[in-house]
């Protein structure tokens, strides 16, 4: 039930879609996310960071010519 309500919590406390970031905003939400126990993770269970290999990147945009 706490984890629910953490969950809740989290997700309403969200910085919403489009919303413009001042370049120290953006450095404080990098080291606050770095500060978590679990960075990796949404409360949601969702990835946070993906690793993108160059060759992935290098296919990804070469299809779309």
């Amino acid at each position: 039930m706490q984890e629910n309500l953490a969950r809740s919590l989290a997700r309403g406390m969200a910085i919403k879609n489009g919303k413009v970031l001042g370049q120290e905003e953006m450095q404080a939400l990098i080291d606050n996310l770095f500060a978590c126990s679990v960075p990796y993770l949404s409360p949601s269970g969702k990835e946070t960071i993906i690793t993108i290999t160059a060759d992935e990147l290098e296919k990804r945009f070469s299809q779309q010519k």
